[in-house]
Formats: C-alpha cells, sequence, structure tokens
C-alpha cells in the first residue's frame, strides 16, 4: 500500500509549482499568519457559510452559531495556531500551502506525508512542543465540557486515521477556504496538485471531513468514504452524539 518508508526526495515540490499555489515558507513568516487566519475563520463559519461541523460540536451550545463570539475566534484559532505551527517545524515531510486568486491568498491546505501508521505519541510530543514554546495551553472551557468534546474529537480523529491509513501515504490535515473566496475552486485547485503528488509517487490519499456536502466534493477527486465516525461526550450522556464525520481514502493510482 504505497512506497517504502523512506521519504519521496522533493514530494511537494510539484504542488509549489503549480501555477496559484505558493509554499508557505517558514513558521514565523506572514503567509504562516494569513494560513492560520483563513483557517481559523473557514473553521468558524458565518451566518453564510458553514462552519467545521465537528468543531462546532466540540464547542458547545453556548457558542453553537455565535459567529461574532470572541470565545469561538480564540478557541478555534489556537487549534489551527498549534496544528500549522507544528506541521511547519516538521521538516520536509510536512507543510502548509496557499491558494491565491487574484494575487491574494483565498485557501490554505496542511498536509503531511507519513511513511507509516499515525503515530499518536510522536502528534502529541510535537503539539506539546508547540504549545510550552509557542501558542500556549488551551483555555477551554470545562463547565460546559468543551475540554472533553475537544479530546473526545481528537481521539476519534486518530483513531479512523490509524484504522484506515496503515502503510505510507499523504494526509491532507487541514483544507480550509476563506468564507469570502468559497465556491470559487480554489480547494479543488489544491487537492488536484496534492493528488498529482500521491499518484506520482503511488500513495494513498486520507483525510477527514464533516457533512456529506464535504463527502460529495471530496468524491469527484476519487476519495471513498471508509468509516462513518460517532462521537460523544464521554461524562454527559444526555449530550447530541456527533455522528456526521467521515472518513475518506483515496487508493494509489
Amino acid at each position: 500500500m504505497g512506497c517504502s518508508s523512506s521519504q519521496p526526495v522533493g514530494i511537494w515540490d510539484p504542488v509549489a509549482s503549480t501555477p496559484g499555489i505558493r509554499k508557505v515558507p517558514s513558521p514565523g513568516s506572514q503567509e504562516a499568519a494569513t494560513a492560520v487566519d483563513i483557517t481559523t475563520r473557514s473553521f468558524c463559519g458565518t451566518a453564510q457559510c458553514e462552519p467545521e461541523l465537528l468543531l462546532d460540536w466540540a464547542l458547545g451550545d453556548e457558542l453553537r452559531n455565535a459567529w461574532e463570539h470572541p470565545d469561538r475566534h480564540k478557541h478555534v484559532g489556537w487549534s489551527m495556531k498549534v496544528a500549522i505551527g507544528a506541521a511547519l517545524r516538521s521538516g520536509k515531510r510536512r507543510t502548509v500551502f496557499l491558494a491565491d486568486i487574484d494575487g491574494e491568498p483565498g485557501a490554505a491546505c496542511t498536509v503531511r506525508y507519513l511513511p507509516g501508521k499515525l503515530n499518536t505519541g510522536t502528534e502529541l510530543w510535537k503539539y506539546f512542543k508547540e504549545m510550552c514554546f509557542r501558542t500556549g495551553f488551551p483555555e477551554f472551557d470545562t463547565k460546559n465540557g468543551m475540554d472533553r468534546r475537544m479530546q473526545a474529537a481528537e481521539d476519534a480523529i486518530n483513531l479512523a486515521h490509524q484504522k484506515h491509513a496503515p502503510g505510507s501515504h499523504i494526509n491532507v490535515q487541514l483544507m480550509a477556504v476563506a468564507p469570502e473566496h468559497q465556491g470559487k475552486k480554489l480547494c479543488s485547485k489544491l487537492l488536484r496538485a496534492v493528488c498529482k503528488v500521491a499518484d506520482e509517487h503511488k500513495l494513498p490519499t486520507y483525510l477527514e471531513t464533516s457533512g456529506l456536502r464535504n463527502v460529495a466534493v471530496y468524491e469527484t477527486f476519487g476519495f471513498m468514504q471508509v468509516e462513518r465516525v460517532m462521537i460523544s461526550d464521554p461524562k454527559d450522556k444526555e449530550a447530541k452524539t456527533y455522528d456526521d464525520f467521515y472518513a475518506m481514502l483515496r487508493p494509489s493510482a
């Protein structure tokens, strides 16, 4: 299921050379800050643009549909800073791309080449270092169970990833389009470039997404739904279970 454990040389070069796509050069760059901003605003959503639904569930009823609430952006933004910062400090196997529209960035994609099964211990260590030295630790609201739901979501994501992508593969970790640029095919531009790399190296590509609308988009690129994941609050049995989350795999060409 894919190539050997050695990293393909220059694996991301074809993406970076695609017209309208640029690679974020470093974690301290303006491009990195732009990637965090785009991903945060995309995942937060607006009254007109759907949020990332699993994250919306994890934030809890108090922040659901509270589009301009500062805590909504604070919590989502912290998560995106940790994920994007860790990716950019992890060597050549991981990186972040921006897709431009009219010369300005409108979408961001965080990708990982993993030579084997996702190692949750390694990931936790990367995030821990990012929190210790750069972002600080989260201020999730423990009274409404946000901390539990965030952890439950993370655990479910990691379990599905390990189950369905046990060999060498490419992982689309975060795909985000700024609300004002949705519907302009920026996601398609990024995904097409990443899938081309996967095909050149005969690697499967794995991702998770929320909502059947997104599932349909990824299916047009050859991704198949391999599991519908159910996530619940581990301590609040009366809380609504989130069941609109999907693991998707695109076989190697």
